[in-house]
């Protein structure tokens, strides 16, 4: 039996997915096939600051095992596993790249001790969608046979729940309020439709003001436990997420497969994610999410082939599938190691 130890970053009082996703992933390699791999899920100590980093370091050189997954965020962390176990790196996006300029020193510091570093550290790099390999390419210039898409999953407590579309006054949800998730844009294009906005995430100043001066009816939440925010996606009509920028977009898999219509951008991997569940639109001009949005509130003919459309589409995202790329990659790495 291999030892298989998941090392997830520091808690976070806010974002919690990763942790999600990787906790199911190891319960499920754990139950599954505990007679391979003895599974152990280890947290950080310490958050990622200029301080702390060699510590997380040294907690990971006395923790490891014989196969180590990095799960994602806290990527300089591999450089402490040693060279002769199984050194697994997940990165979700290269987003810490694009919003820095290469003219900011933070650019490359992040660039080295995020990225360039441990991927050439680790044995295999697993993305969660070709976008980011293709950015992680360009990025580091790694070998692409390191590399290795294996997609997010739709939490199996995302079931269908039928309820009438409300064309008079439909609920639109919308996840995260960082800058890539385009809010600034969606509040424009929703100006003098008459629609409630259910917002997840926090709102700064700039974003109140301009809900409040165009006129747009909105209720805000955030830091939702999974079965509140399950309710809101059974409650809400449609889901609007026009996304500059994504890793892979799990939101549009959640509302297609409660049953939900969905807006997306077109752009990747948002589309490659949405297959033929989602109406595409440019996320940078204005009237084409607006136009988008009441093609889905005025055409309930399209709403409904939108919808059996995400059902299908969810199929390509179950767990099961997921947890058997992760043990495909886990055992092609053991023979690999343990044969030469």
């Amino acid at each position: 039996m291999k030892g298989l130890h998941y090392f997830f970053r520091h808690p976070h009082p806010v974002y919690f997915s990763l942790e999600k996703l990787f906790g199911k992933i190891a319960e499920q390699v754990s139950s599954s096939h505990c007679e391979q791999f003895d599974v152990k899920i280890i947290t950080l100590p310490f958050a990622s600051k200029v301080s702390t980093l060699y510590r997380n370091i040294l907690f990971i050189k006395k923790n490891q095992s014989a196969l180590n997954h990095i799960t994602g965020d806290a990527h300089y962390c591999i450089v402490g596993c040693k060279k002769d176990n199984i050194n697994v790196l997940t990165i979700h996006d290269c987003v810490l790249l694009k919003r820095n300029s290469v003219f900011n020193p933070k650019y490359w510091i992040f660039k080295w001790l995020w990225y360039q570093w441990p991927v050439k550290k680790a044995d295999m790099v697993t993305v969660i969608s070709e976008n980011t390999k293709k950015e992680l390419l360009y990025y580091t210039g790694c070998d692409p046979q390191k590399i290795r898409v294996i997609p997010d999953f739709v939490d199996p407590v995302f079931q269908p729940a039928y309820h009438e579309f409300n064309k008079d006054h439909p609920k639109i949800l919308f996840i995260g309020t960082s800058a890539n998730k385009n809010l600034n844009r969606l509040i424009d294009a929703l100006h003098g439709i008459n629609a409630e906005l259910n917002i997840i995430g926090r709102l700064n100043t700039p974003q109140m003001k301009k809900l409040k001066a165009n006129g747009i009816d909105f209720v805000q939440a955030e830091r939702l436990s999974e079965k509140e925010l399950l309710t809101k996606y059974q409650q809400c009509d449609l889901l609007v997420f026009p996304s500059t920028y994504e890793g892979f977009g799990l939101p549009i898999l959640e509302a297609q497969a409660v049953g939900c219509a969905v807006l997306t951008s077109n752009l990747s991997p948002m589309k490659e994610v949405a297959g033929e569940g989602a109406c595409l639109v440019e996320p940078y001009d204005i009237s084409s999410i607006r136009n988008g949005i009441e093609l889905i509130i005025n055409n309930p003919a399209y709403r409904d082939q939108l919808i059996k459309n995400g059902f299908r589409n969810v199929s390509r995202f179950q767990l099961e599938k997921v947890v058997k790329e992760y043990i495909s990659l886990y055992k092609e790495l053991v023979q690999k190691k343990f044969s030469q």
